[in-house]
């Protein structure tokens, strides 16, 4: 779903992505305070595994079962390093649609800031992202744009697990 944030309020001409069926799918403008939320995604022990794996997250906090039922998690829990791979899964789609619908497309990603992990996930836990667009300028020399994102990835009990911020040189498509 993309729509603007509250305290953005109504976009006009009524727009926001729904999925609810026959209702009209709206993108709005890409800018400041544009609202994207993403579909739920369960993890689970293949998606734990997998992902552990390809981040060479070992440790045993994350990969020993036996040893994490003795911490204050009882279970192993998912790298921060692997959370910020699957915020970037999950929302992937939903930027490039919206940046294509504006006349835009990913030209460089600049950079990921202020990552905070804030509540452990483990397999069965289903997360969601959301995105909202802080800043959004031109280069000096106006032949781009820059973009700020604010990411929030919430568990299914709508706890924050992670957030971040990451930047975007914008380009327009050609005619």
């Amino acid at each position: 779903m993309i729509r603007k944030s509250r305290k953005a309020g109504k976009l006009s001409e009524g727009g926001h992505v729904s999925a609810k069926p026959g209702k009209p799918r709206v993108i709005p403008p890409w800018g400041p305070d544009v609202h994207l939320v993403t579909q739920g995604r369960t993890i689970t022990a293949g998606d734990f595994a997998a992902i552990v794996n390809a981040s060479w997250e070992f440790s045993t906090m994350h990969t020993d079962a036996e040893f994490a039922k003795n911490t204050v998690y009882g279970q192993p829990i998912l790298g921060g390093p692997c959370l910020i791979a699957m915020t970037a899964g999950l929302t992937v789609h939903y930027l490039y649609v919206s940046w294509h619908a504006a006349g835009y497309d990913c030209y460089a990603a600049l950079g990921i800031d202020d990552i905070r992990y804030v509540t452990p996930v483990v397999v069965g836990d289903t997360i969601h992202a959301e995105v909202t667009v802080s800043d959004f300028h031109p280069t000096p020399n106006g032949s781009a744009m820059f973009t700020r994102l604010n990411d929030v990835l919430k568990n299914q009990r709508g706890e924050v697990v992670l957030t971040m911020h990451r930047k975007y040189l914008l380009k327009g498509l050609p005619d």
